[in-house]
């Protein structure tokens, strides 16, 4: 294999250790053309004689781990079908007047003003993406997408900022989750945060406690580089906490409280948080 694939897939060791994810990080690829997917790949309609929405192809890949290919006629929602490019839906058109309808702004012209920004790769130029477990995947993602709770999307953001020294910055919508997590990270290379959906919690399993984060492929390597690091010196903890006074605190708060003369404490044990 590949030794780029094998170090890809040891970071989603790597993640499910330090985070103890309750699913599978997900590696996303798109393909121009359907015949370059993967041979494991398993195509909804051949397999199953079934549609699969988007968000229930994430569920089964993290959730049951299996490599998942989606072309147009697998699809069974409307945002990923236009997100991806599979079909046209232009103002003019009564397919887009038609969504309109129904994205949640009453006002006519807000609501097309508003779905004309909506991400879309260009029309035709994707024939199918494809979906697999990061630790089982034998493709060079376009992004990498972890379902985690709050707590450790939080850390990871902190990962992030010590690889970039900045911010994340994202936008927020209450539908299409599986757009937004997908198409503006693999367009701009940016990390991005997305809020399940009520389609990904309803059908797909997402948890009300369930954040995305998305990682751009050719940046898995600064995100890890990060994550491994900061493991060193500031682990993530999910033991539970007693509301001590006094308590253990790193040693660098000792450091600036002698430089400010405040009486100072005890140091934490990291292997204890961990």
């Amino acid at each position: 294999m590949d030794k780029a694939i094998e170090v890809l897939n040891q970071y989603s060791l790597d993640l499910e250790r330090i985070f103890k994810l309750r699913s599978y990080p997900i590696a996303l690829k798109f393909y121009e053309k359907a015949a370059e997917v993967p041979e494991d790949a398993v195509f909804p309609m051949k397999k199953f004689g079934k549609h699969m929405a988007l968000c229930q192809t994430f569920s089964y890949t993290r959730m049951k781990g299996m490599t998942i290919a989606m072309t147009t006629e697998d699809h069974w929602c409307w945002n990923p079908l236009i997100g991806f490019g599979h079909v046209e839906c232009v103002p003019g058109q009564p397919q887009f007047d038609e969504v309109c309808k129904h994205i949640g702004i009453p006002q006519k012209e807000k609501a097309a003003a508003f779905f004309e920004k909506f991400p879309r790769l260009p029309l035709g130029k994707y024939e199918a993406v494809v979906t697999a477990p990061l630790k089982y995947a034998t493709f060079e993602p376009d992004v990498v997408l972890i379902y985690a709770d709050n707590a450790k999307i939080n850390h990871m953001i902190r990962c992030i900022k010590g690889a970039t020294g900045d911010y994340i910055t994202s936008v927020f919508d209450g539908i299409d989750s599986c757009i937004y997590c997908t198409v503006p990270s693999f367009q701009t290379n940016e990390y991005r945060v997305t809020f399940p959906d009520p389609g990904d919690r309803e059908r797909a399993r997402a948890r009300d406690d369930e954040a995305i984060l998305t990682i751009p492929g050719g940046r898995m390597k600064e995100f890890m580089d990060s994550v491994i690091e900061t493991d060193k010196h500031m682990p993530f903890g999910d033991r539970l906490f007693l509301f001590d006074l006094n308590f253990q605190h790193p040693p660098f708060y000792n450091s600036l409280f002698r430089m400010w003369g405040l009486q100072e404490g005890d140091e934490w044990d990291l292997e204890s948080l961990k």
